[in-house]
């Protein structure tokens, strides 16, 4: 008769502590995965509020640019150090044409208006906008001839 031997040390399988290894790195790989698909989610979101801010000055810029010189919305509101100043700033509300021209927005946009610079025959006008939380997204200035 054969006899039949069973050798036990050659194993065909993983072991308990293989297995573990696997599965831990495999759950950094997705915990990585998922930080990073909620960073890219964030910058999407600050993109999105920049767009659509620099949307809404740019229309309450163009409605600025075309009111004539001695406008109410275009009256002198600071001097060329303080166009910063929101404070002082006329704003956009459903009140004012500027207003009524943007629309509804999610966003304040403010602008301060300085006379006389850079130069006697200009203003400078500053417009800021304003996120739903009170930072300050983006401004820019043009200057409209007298």
């Amino acid at each position: 008769m054969h006899k039949i031997s069973i050798n036990l040390s050659t194993s065909h399988g993983f072991t308990l502590l293989e297995i573990l290894i696997s599965v831990m790195i495999l759950t950094i790989g997705i915990m990585a995965v998922s930080q990073l698909t909620i960073t890219s989610q964030n910058a999407n979101r600050v993109i999105k509020q920049y767009m659509e801010g620099r949307e809404a000055l740019a229309r309450g810029m163009e409605v600025l640019k075309l009111l004539p010189e001695d406008d109410p919305l275009l009256s002198r509101t600071c001097d060329s150090l303080h166009l910063n100043t929101i404070s002082l700033a006329h704003q956009s509300d459903t009140n004012n044409l500027v207003g009524k021209t943007i629309g509804a927005t999610p966003y304040d946009i403010y602008w301060n208006v300085a006379d006389s610079f850079p130069t006697i025959a200009y203003k400078t006008i500053r417009m800021i906008v304003v996120n739903n939380e009170g930072q300050r997204l983006i401004d820019a200035d043009f200057v409209k001839w007298k």
